[in-house]
């Protein structure tokens, strides 16, 4: 997710899910999706710079774009009854009498 964007200086950020710091990036790093620039809160896919990540430089993107993924939205269970879990009407409702015996009483 991009989380800092200064336009004036051409740069942003992009914190990441797996990396412990922010990653760099500049604008001519940007690959357009749609007319709309980035903005700070929108969902970036990237790359990252694999020689400065071995030399322990900072963190750059080599190629951004937007995320084309589609939005998300949480159902509660009134959304969709159809899609609610029901279990067998056989299932079995006790823990089964063989659990909990000792070795020693199957002899």
């Amino acid at each position: 997710m991009v989380v800092k964007v200064l336009p004036e200086k051409k740069i942003g950020f992009i914190r990441s899910e797996d990396l412990n710091e922010d990653v760099f990036f500049h604008f001519s790093k940007v690959t357009k999706v749609g007319t709309l620039d980035l903005m700070e809160g929108d969902e970036v896919e990237y790359e990252v710079d694999e020689l400065a990540r071995i030399k322990k430089e900072r963190l750059q993107a080599t190629m951004v774009r937007r995320s084309i993924r589609p939005l998300a939205m949480r159902l509660k269970p009134s959304d969709a009854p159809e899609l609610k879990a029901h279990h067998h009407p056989n299932a079995r409702k006790r823990r089964p009498s063989w659990r909990g015996r000792n070795e020693s009483s199957a002899d």
